[in-house]
This record gives structure tokens, sequence and C-alpha cells, in this order.
């Protein structure tokens, strides 16, 4: 699996996989260079790709997509009664297209100017060379990510409004006491929560090298205070805490 390995959609993938007991060997690389290995296994610019030998799996809905039909009907991340597993398509479509990338683009638009935190996290068991060159282009890099986000001025409002709007979402599901978000048992919806809002919340268990709190600018300890306090936040932290197996040697 090629990977930058402090995106959530990797970690999206790596719970797949991992629940379902699918050995795997995580390549990681810095953003940005990660597109050279990526390509190398049928993919593009977007990580996770997983390369499964008679094809590739090239990004984390794929994957899950993908295991989904080998699963066990017990593992199975989507119902089977019609409706309701279109209504947890559409849920999971909800928060892989649109939390995600808010929490994503907000997340960097804090964090992309904290060269010394955010160039350790990208070095993160990536290749020496990546390593010496994030270090040396720093400020190219930065560029380039920013722009690809559309980051801007106004970038933090304007994500932070999408994520409330998200969460609130959430919470309204979550207000009957529910413990997953369509009843009683865990679905992708509850992984792509837990998983996208990552960024967010810093929850113990997360497989990538999140910032530590102390680190981050004021402003967006704020926000992860606010978000960690949030009902989708205490929900995604839960799930970490009860449904994340321990990290494998």
């Amino acid at each position: 699996m090629i990977s930058v390995p402090v995106s959530p959609y990797v970690e999206l993938a790596r719970w797949v996989l991992e629940r379902l007991s699918v050995d795997y060997t995580e390549q990681c690389h810095a953003p940005v260079f990660n597109a050279i290995a990526a390509r190398r296994h049928g993919g593009g610019t977007v990580v996770p790709v997983l390369d499964i030998g008679t094809t590739s799996l090239t990004d984390a809905r794929q994957i899950v997509d993908h295991y989904e039909t080998l699963a066990l009907p017990t593992l199975r991340l989507y119902p089977t009664d019609p409706a309701q597993r279109a209504e947890a398509t559409a849920l999971f479509a909800e928060l892989y297209d649109g939390l995600g990338v808010a929490v994503r683009a907000w997340a960097y638009a804090y964090q992309l100017p904290q060269r010394s935190v955010t160039s350790r996290a990208w070095m993160y068991r990536a290749p020496r060379h990546e390593r010496v060159l994030v270090a040396l282009l720093y400020p190219l890099i930065r560029r380039r990510l920013g722009r690809g986000l559309g980051l801007h001025a106004g970038s933090i409002p304007e994500q932070r409004a999408l994520i409330d709007a998200s969460l609130h979402r959430v919470a309204q599901r979550l207000s009957d006491g529910r413990r997953y978000l369509l009843g009683d048992r865990l679905t992708a919806p509850d992984l792509a929560l837990a998983t996208l809002i990552t960024p967010a919340v810093l929850p113990t268990g997360y497989r990538g090298p999140l910032p530590g709190f102390d680190t981050l600018p004021p402003a967006m300890q704020r926000d992860v205070t606010e978000f960690r306090a949030h009902p989708a936040g205490q929900f995604a932290e839960r799930l970490y805490a009860e449904e994340r197996r321990p990290a494998a040697a």
C-alpha cells in the first residue's frame, strides 16, 4: 500500500484491512513524492493506492468497496437490506467527499505555516532521500499543496463552517442514543467519520503521525477542544477505544 502516513484516508484503509485481518505492507512517502510511487502501481496523486497483484485500488473508497465483497457477513460494512444499504452508501459519500475534504483543508490551513511540526509528520517513515528533500524544499511543497487544496486567507472559517454543518447532522443522528450512525452495528460510515475527523480530534490509537496538541497554534487548539467536546468527536474517540484493534507488530 502506497501511503502518506499522516493521511486520514490512509487510516481509513488501514482500519478496513486490519479489521479483516488482511496482511499488507505500507510503503510510506512524503506528500508530492507519493505520486511517483503511486504511478508505478497504477495510481495517481491520491493515496492510498493498494496493489493487490491482479489490479490496483486507487483510493480508500475502492479499498472499502473491494474488501466489502470478500468479507464474512458478520464483518461487512454495509447492510444487506437495499434501503439501508442505500442510506449507508449516501452517508459514507457525504463524510468521505464532504467532511473529510473540509477537515483536511482546515487542518492544512493551520499547519502549513508550522514548518517544523508539519515537515516532521511528512518525513515519518519516508525514504531518506524524501526526508532530505522535504527539509530542503518545504516552501515549494507547501505552496503546491496550498494551491492543490485551494487554500486562501479565509479558508479556516470557510472550512470550519462546512465541518460544523456536517457534525451537526452527525449529532442529530446520535441524539437518540444509538451506538452507531446507522443503528446497532458498525458500518462504513462509522469508520469514515472516525478516521476522517482525526486531524480535528487527535484521537488516541491513530496509526499515523498526528501532531501533539501542545504543538498546535492556539486558535487550532481552541477548535480541537471544541471538536473533542462535540458528540461527533466523542463518538470518534469511542470508536477508536472500542473498535480499533491494537497495532500489529
